[in-house]
């Protein structure tokens, strides 16, 4: 393995070369990487559907919001804004009148250069006629793509007729959207097929493997917004609520109070976390606004029966369906859900209620395992929440609490503290009981579920110097049940420390410390028991605008995992080079990687450029390197062309992966397309 020192004195030096070169410029694309990074850090080891997220963020860059016109439902949309900064703002605009200028910004308490930078391409201060034309006009976008990795896998030659994939080894996606000039009427369709699944054959003789509609027509009157097919709902503190992406832990260690986005179309490619139907939102005064909605899909789940019951024994949320396996548990549950929520505004207090009513056919009737005695079991479940935010001088008081059918109860209380324009604490303090049950609902937490934890969060940023920010948290949990993992009762904890350095608008570096340390089952076959499993992480990164074409990017990390008597170390270390063409319309990325781990235990995990509308965040382990390139090739102004080739390659592996999806030998290679038309 290459030692430490080596690679820390290849990245300094690196880092020296930027520093001396670089001219004072801005790149959107690296802003959003790095937020999309931070984000995904915190949901590396689940599934989580970035779709739409990266929608809200194109559509941002696409219409960057008039910070002279701005309201604070607009400025919400800032995810990196806090509360306390968006108050901040509006009671400097409505001081001061308009602004000239971002810089003015670091006059306002909670604006630092480094927030500016981050918000910079999302934002405008004039936009010209053109572009206000622009925005009138209606709007149609047809996305085309394709997927495939090149290397055989397993599943599409395996003997077993029952894991045998059905389909060939390409992924088909398309979607598309209209929006009126007026935005009043949204409406769009989404459809896809996953690798393995079969096209128009078997037992998916209509075409794709899921398809998904929207229609959305928005009112000024009392009768605000209508929802006919696929939507979400975002709600209060996502403790009862919450269907779609949510930010988690990350380096924006300060804005972790949800912003209640109500009902929005459904667009992406998730097959279980929306709701199918028709909702109504109602505002029958100025300060109120009354949602209504019902729904009903049909969910894939695993079958049990016995002589003693029968029913569902666990949801499958994979969304696969490529073998006869996989197509046993396709639609097996059918989900009824109908409620409502209330939403009083008033100028410093925000109340609202929720009620959901869930039924399900057939019933769900769990497994034996003792860390699933207290999931949902049943054909009904409700659940009823309140929540609440308010602003007290710069005291952002934001929760909500909750209650389930089974009495299980879930509480959340937050507060963001503006102490000093250049220092901003925030706390957090959640209490999710083991037998609360919220089938869609996605508040802060350890886990992925809104169940079975205690915990107290706090994080600070300060920002002691124009271009030096320090950012960090520190979170206590608690889990007072059984866990998959862990056969007793435990508890563990998570530090996160960054200090960034941003001289210009051009460069950013930041090193970064994380430890995570949380009970895990030991290693006997025999008795299971307890031990602390702690992993460490430190990072440096650079990035760096070379000049108006030319744009790197720098990174070395080091993990180290330790368990019982088991220590394994790893590091990545990576050079991403970006050009713009000057006098074409085109624009590439790649990256060289090189990495070593013990194992997967200290697998690194890194974000990947990607094409439009995708994401990548892959686990470096074991030893080897990877590449990837991407092209974006603007063909004519209702034209673009997105490709991605990817291949990693591994040191002394006669396979890769597991299972139907083994390939075998040293490299595995993938291949993505993408074709952007404006209609």
């Amino acid at each position: 393995m290459m030692t430490i020192k080596k690679l820390i004195l290849l990245l300094f030096l690196i880092c020296l070369a930027s520093l001396s070169h670089s001219q004072n410029t801005s790149s959107q694309n690296d802003f959003i990487e790095n937020l999309l990074e931070t984000i995904a850090e915190q949901n590396e080891e689940n599934e989580v559907d970035y779709s739409d997220f990266l929608d809200e963020l194109n559509k941002l860059l696409l219409e960057p919001i008039d910070l002279n016109r701005a309201s604070e439902n607009d400025l919400d949309q800032l995810f990196i804004l806090n509360k306390n900064q968006i108050a901040n703002f509006i009671t400097y605009r409505e001081r001061t009148g308009r602004i000239y200028s971002l810089y003015e910004l670091q006059l306002i308490p909670g604006f630092s250069s480094d927030i500016i930078r981050l918000i910079s391409p999302f934002v405008s201060l004039d936009q010209s006629t053109e572009k206000l034309n622009a925005r009138k006009r209606a709007k149609q976008i047809l996305l085309l793509k394709s997927e495939k990795t090149l290397q055989e896998e397993k599943g599409y030659t395996s003997e077993n007729e029952d894991s045998k994939y059905l389909g060939n080894s390409w992924k088909y996606y398309s979607r598309y959207q209209y929006t009126s000039a007026d935005n009043k009427i949204v409406f769009g369709f989404t459809s896809e097929k996953d690798k393995g699944e079969p096209f128009f054959k078997s037992e998916n003789k209509n075409g794709f493997d899921f398809y998904s509609a929207h229609f959305q027509y928005n009112s000024k009157g009392i009768l605000q917004q209508i929802n006919l097919g696929d939507y979400q709902i975002k709600f209060g503190q996502g403790v009862s609520l919450w269907s779609g992406f949510s930010s988690g832990k990350s380096a924006l260690s300060n804005s972790h109070a949800y912003k209640s986005q109500g009902i929005k179309s459904f667009r992406s490619t998730d097959e279980n976390q929306f709701y199918r139907g028709i909702s109504l939102l109602l505002k029958p005064f100025n300060n109120i606004k009354i949602a209504l909605f019902t729904s009903y899909k049909k969910k894939d789940g695993s079958l049990h029966s016995d002589s003693i019951s029968s029913g569902i024994s666990s949801i499958v949320n994979t969304g696969y369906h490529r073998n006869a396996n996989e197509f046993a548990q396709k639609h097996n549950l059918k989900e009824t859900l109908f409620g409502s929520y209330l939403l009083a505004n008033w100028k410093k207090i925000e109340l609202g209620v929720s009620f959901l009513q869930s039924i399900y056919s057939p019933e769900i009737v769990g497994t034996d395992a003792a860390y699933n005695l207290y999931n949902f079991k049943g054909d009904k479940n409700q659940n009823i929440s309140i929540c609440y935010q308010t602003q007290l001088h710069s005291i952002h008081l934001y929760g909500e609490a909750a209650q389930s059918k089974s009495g299980g109860r879930a509480f959340l209380q937050g507060a963001n503290i503006q102490v000093h324009p250049q220092l901003n604490f925030e706390v957090i303090y959640r209490n999710y009981d083991p037998d609360y049950h919220a089938l869609f609902s996605n508040a802060f937490a350890e886990q992925s579920k809104t169940q079975n934890e205690e915990g107290f969060y706090m994080g600070v940023e300060f920002h002691p110097y124009p271009k030096w920010a320090i950012k960090a948290y520190y979170d206590q949990f608690e889990f007072p049940w059984l866990r998959y993992s862990a056969s007793s009762p435990s508890a563990g904890h998570e530090y996160f420390s960054q200090l960034e350095y941003t001289p210009n608008q051009s460069i950013s570096v930041y090193f970064k410390y994380k430890q995570e340390s949380k009970p895990e089952n030991n290693s006997s076959e025999q008795i299971k028991a307890l031990t602390t499993q702690t992993k460490n992480q430190y990072r440096l990164h650079l990035s760096a605008r070379m000049s108006d074409q030319w744009e790197i990017r720098n990174r070395i990390e080091l993990s180290h995992y330790q368990k019982e008597d088991d220590h394994e170390n790893g590091y990545l270390i990576y050079q991403d080079l970006i050009y713009h063409f000057e006098k074409l319309p085109l624009s590439f990325n790649l990256r060289y990687a090189l990495f070593d781990t013990d194992s997967f235990n200290s697998a690194i995990y890194a974000y990947e450029n990607d094409i439009l509308n995708s994401y990548s965040v892959p686990a470096y382990y074991l030893k080897g390197n990877r590449f990837y390139f991407n092209m974006n090739w603007e063909l004519n102004r209702n034209l673009k062309f997105y490709i991605k080739y990817a291949q990693s390659k591994y040191s002394n592996q006669s396979s890769i992966g597991s299972g139907n999806s083994e390939i075998s030998g040293d490299t595995k290679s993938e291949v993505k397309f993408l074709l952007r038309l404006r209609l």
